[in-house]
């Protein structure tokens, strides 16, 4: 059957079954493979004669026309697509259009084929594996930590926690008290308080207020006072005063202000105020109700950075392990507001109180003998003077004091090294004709020599060269050893000690507790000098007969006489009477054990001789050993020292020493001032009146009545 125009295609000739043109477009050839495509069908050949798509035939051209439009380039094929794992199924080839059909006398336009590439899609399960994967390796980074934390590590995080909340403080231990021979006391300890503010917790306007309400219990100016509060140390912290006694701090703790909150919270040492953030801290201090006449005797104490009070000079250093005691502690928990958890305490450990120490000195001995010494030290210029008063038949030491002094509650006021060292223990001089009696005693104990030996002395001698000569010029004399001793005659010892070898007058002096310690344990203590026989020179031997060359102290000189007031027997010397534990119990001190030092035979002829002396010194108008009533036996001695600053021996030292009552001595007093530079400078001018003014004291205070003795009938000349 013939269609009109050519006729109509079979239906599937004209578009393919994608709906594209047929051959008309140009497609490619039923011998060609479609590009890009492997394995695609071929396009089917569109019959002459047929309508394009827009219905107009595209059959043969007539003559004369235009030859076919050459198609353009095919574009570069696409790369080709990976290949597919199963490849499609093909479709079923369509039929080819007629040859020769053209579209406005040209051939067809050849058509671009499109194609869509398809991505291999990955598996699904196996990206669900690896994310379960990821999952499961972070989960297990977290489960590891939580073991470390809480399985290994749980303990270090605990007591970090608890020792975040857990705050502690130091509980200072009450030093010992240390008391008079009377139980009077000389050092004891009070609870002050340190008052601090933290001006975070006060409002601008509250700081004026609390400035006046403070003022007034602290004695201080209210601008002071504000001036600290509003610029402070620290943003926290600004101390206000230190050192405010028990009845002030319970003052300040009822102060308040209207509509305000106070810091009322009491933890440890730590108290609250009624006043917005005001607190105090408790302390102790260390109180000297005597001051400065027994400051070179105890010391003084300073605070430690964990406020426990210890010792740094005299007996509060020496005996700062008794009477420290043992501090404690306390400690609490807070909450994240700084308060205090109620019941959430921590392990307390109290503190242990210092043990008490009772001394041997009389305070109203040792009163007077200060004000004796500071009397001649401001009459006479001296640089110092020092007064040991001493009980021979125990060692006790009664008085220990000296001039300058300081003040032991403040003792970085004085600007006087002398007056805080004790003098009497730590300064040496030389003993001058103190120490002849050393000399005359071995001469009697090994030399063949009695009380009574008679020497010729003249004014001045001549011994192995060396010559010597008496500090006063007198007429040649026949003085036993008695009245060399009581006329001081430097010639007559260098005489007497002839009798002796060097070896055994060492050995005495060293017998006497000359060049030793003296037992006191106090700090800073020169045992003295003296030097060996080995090291003598010169004329050493016949001036240490005569006290020079050799150094002493205070406290040894004191000694040596009470071995002769003691008949011959050294006790030594000793300053505690016993302790207090902090329950209150008290222990004696043991006795100190003594020994025999000189003969009991030769300690009496001693005395004797030495009864001689204040009457020879009254001739002198020196009567400062005459004291109605009682027997004093004493020894003046003046010493030629080396003047440092001067380059001389040009300083002098002045000293008496006596012992009473005559019969049986129970006192000696020792005084030494030491470079007197107004007036005279002899030992009975200068420190015979402090030794009557202590001595006649001392005999009323320990009420020893008078024996009513009389010197002893001992010879000074000889035929």
């Amino acid at each position: 059957m013939t269609t009109r125009g050519g006729g109509r295609e079979p239906r599937g000739g004209g578009r393919d079954s994608r709906g594209g043109a047929g051959a008309g477009r140009g497609g490619p050839g039923p011998d060609r493979p479609t590009p890009g495509r492997p394995g695609a069908r071929p396009a089917e050949a569109r019959p002459a004669g047929a309508k394009t798509a827009g219905g107009t035939p595209t059959g043969p051209k007539t003559a004369g026309a235009a030859p076919p439009r050459p198609a353009p380039p095919r574009p570069a094929p696409p790369r080709p697509a990976p290949p597919r794992p199963a490849p499609p199924r093909p479709a079923p080839p369509r039929p080819a259009p007629p040859p020769g059909l053209t579209r406005n006398g040209r051939p067809p336009r050849p058509r671009a084929v499109v194609r869509r590439v398809l991505r291999r899609r990955a598996d699904p399960g196996r990206r669900l594996g690896v994310t379960l994967g990821c999952i499961a390796f972070v989960m297990s980074l977290f489960a590891g930590r939580l073991i470390q934390l809480q399985g290994f590590e749980s303990g270090a995080y605990l007591r970090l926690a608890q020792n975040q909340r857990l705050q502690g403080e130091s509980l200072p231990a009450v030093r010992g008290n240390i008391t008079a021979a009377d139980g009077e006391p000389l050092a004891i300890t009070v609870q002050t308080y340190l008052v601090y503010a933290d001006p975070m917790m006060m409002t601008a306007a509250q700081l004026p207020q609390i400035a006046a309400a403070l003022a007034g219990p602290l004695g201080m100016n209210e601008a002071d006072v504000l001036g600290r509060l509003q610029h402070p140390t620290s943003p926290q912290y600004v101390v206000l005063k230190k050192g405010v006694s028990q009845q002030v701090a319970d003052q300040i703790k009822r102060l308040a202000l209207p509509g305000a909150a106070g810091t009322a919270v009491t933890s440890g040492t730590t108290t609250g105020t009624g006043l917005p953030g005001i607190q105090m801290q408790a302390s102790y201090s260390r109180t000297y109700p005597d001051g400065a006449v027994t400051s070179n005797l105890l010391g003084f104490t300073h605070m430690t950075a964990a406020g426990n009070l210890t010792g740094a000079a005299g007996l509060e250093y020496s005996a700062n392990a008794l009477l420290a005691g043992k501090p404690g502690s306390v400690q609490f928990q807070v909450g994240t507001n700084g308060e205090q958890i109620p019941l959430a305490a921590g392990p307390n450990t109290p503190a242990v109180n210092g043990s008490g120490l009772r001394l041997t000195i009389v305070p109203a001995l040792q009163w007077e003998a200060q004000q004796a010494c500071q009397q001649q030290v401001r009459k006479t210029h001296a640089d110092n003077c020092t007064v040991v008063i001493m009980q021979p038949s125990t060692g006790k030491i009664l008085a220990m004091a000296q001039w300058p002094a300081y003040d032991p509650g403040n003792p970085v006021t004085s600007a006087d090294p002398q007056a805080t060292s004790n003098l009497a223990i730590q300064n040496v001089f030389e003993p001058g004709s103190t120490a002849k009696v050393v000399t005359a005693a071995a001469a009697m104990e090994k030399g063949g020599q009695t009380i009574r030996s008679t020497y010729t002395v003249p004014d001045q001698i001549i011994e192995d060269g060396f010559s010597f000569r008496d500090a006063e010029n007198h007429p040649v004399e026949r003085w036993t050893i008695a009245g060399i001793l009581a006329n001081s005659s430097n010639d007559g010892m260098v005489q007497v000690v002839r009798h002796v070898p060097p070896q055994t007058q060492y050995d005495y002096l060293k017998a006497f507790g000359l060049d030793s310690l003296t037992g006191l344990n106090l700090p800073g203590e020169s045992p003295g000098l003296l030097p060996a026989p080995s090291q003598w020179w010169g004329n050493e031997r016949f001036t240490l007969s005569f006290g020079q060359g050799i150094d002493v102290n205070a406290v040894q000189m004191a000694s040596l006489y009470s071995t002769i007031a003691n008949g011959g027997v050294r006790v030594p010397p000793t300053l505690v009477q016993g302790t207090t534990d902090s329950a209150g119990t008290y222990t004696p001190a043991p006795a100190p054990s003594s020994r025999r030092v000189i003969q009991a035979s030769t300690a009496r002829s001693l005395i004797g001789a030495l009864q001689q002396v204040p009457a020879v010194d009254e001739q002198a108008n020196e009567p400062w050993g005459i004291i109605p009533g009682y027997a004093i036996a004493a020894k003046t001695g003046t010493s030629q020292e080396w003047n440092a600053t001067r380059k001389c021996l040009c300083k002098y030292g002045a000293s008496y020493i006596g012992m009473a009552p005559g019969d049986n001595p129970q006192l000696v007093v020792a005084v030494n001032v030491q470079n007197p530079k107004k007036g005279e400078y002899f030992g009975d001018v200068v420190a015979g009146p402090v030794f009557y003014q202590v001595m006649k004291f001392a005999l009323q205070t320990m009420k020893i009545p008078p024996d009513g003795a009389k010197p002893a009938d001992v010879p000074l000349t000889g035929p």
